[in-house]
């Protein structure tokens, strides 16, 4: 699943390239190419484990303590966007590597629950842009959303915002320090105009000790992990029913979807579920018309590259 892209860079403003820099030892450079091989070796329709699979990587190289997966999509028009504090962009996908706390949980369903993963209605300009956005947003997100359209890799403390100013908002207080977030990794992949793959790779204060601030070498060995794997990107997103569609797929159909790109028959793949057969066509139906294709050929073509949808 490597990429065809350029490994071009760019971190904090800077163009810098992993390949070239004495940051990042030739040793590390392997461990990312075998990385690769390895996510390769999943099956195209199991992403989630694959996805998995890379956060435990980040967590045993990098020395992370979580991994947080989003999806991304502009959803605003360009007049709304402008008005926008996130430019017309709103999170429609999250995976985290631990479960967070649950009054974590609770502070992140107050406001992204409705305001990004909710329903595209005619008010879903207006409750993105409710009193308390602010509180929520913060200043890092609303400075990596006005990079939006390159590869981009941040560390907390590199100078792309205001640090100082950031540690004194309620944002940070709700979103850093009450869940005990010390530094953080932003990485970002754009797949479209439309579409970006956001990883957040964090450490956590540990009890009575110093946290290790995030290296430069850090953060380029995350960039060439994540620059090399677009069509590891682009499986993530349909996985998830988020290339040309706004809603994410549920568990149940995600599950379908897996099963399809398998041998298994209809009547296999009802019987995992737990479903009569009858329900279980019904879903496939609905997930071939969703996807644009006419059946599991057209489906199977499209996750492997092979086909565009609507084709």
């Amino acid at each position: 699943m490597r990429s065809e892209t350029p490994t071009d860079f760019r971190h904090d403003n800077r163009e810098t390239n992993p390949f070239h820099r004495p940051s990042v030892k030739r040793e590390s450079i392997q461990l990312v190419y075998e990385l690769w091989d390895e996510l390769a070796a999943f099956p195209a329709g199991n992403m989630d484990a694959a996805l998995d699979h890379l956060m435990g990587w980040f967590q045993k190289r990098l020395k992370v303590d979580n991994v947080i997966w989003l999806g991304s999509l502009l959803m605003l028009d360009e007049e709304a966007a402008r008005k926008d504090p996130l430019l017309g962009w709103r999170l429609r996908a999250r995976r985290s590597m631990v479960l967070e706390s649950e009054s974590y949980r609770k502070l992140v369903a107050s406001y992204f629950a409705n305001e990004h993963y909710g329903k595209r209605t005619s008010a879903f300009y207006r409750k993105g842009n409710r009193p308390d956005a602010d509180i929520h947003i913060g200043m890092a997100s609303r400075a990596v959303t006005k990079g939006a359209g390159r590869f981009r890799v941040h560390r907390m403390r590199d100078g792309w915002i205001d640090y100082a100013a950031f540690r004194q908002t309620e944002h940070y207080r709700l979103y850093y320090i009450e869940p005990g977030i010390a530094d953080r990794i932003w990485a970002i992949l754009p797949l479209s105009p439309t579409v970006e793959s956001f990883f957040l790779l964090d450490r956590y204060q540990p009890q009575n000790d110093q946290c290790r601030h995030f290296t430069r070498e850090e953060a380029d060995i995350a960039a060439l992990a994540l620059r090399g794997i677009g069509e590891f990107h682009r499986r993530l997103f349909l996985t998830y029913g988020l290339l040309g569609d706004d809603k994410a797929l549920s568990p149940i159909e995600r599950e379908i979807i897996r099963h399809l790109l398998t041998d298994m028959a209809e009547k296999e793949i009802a019987a995992a579920m737990g479903q009569k057969l009858q329900t279980t066509h019904k879903y496939i139906t609905s997930l071939y018309t969703r996807f644009g294709v006419k059946g599991r050929t057209g489906l199977m073509a499209l996750w492997l590259g092979s086909k565009e949808r609507g084709e």
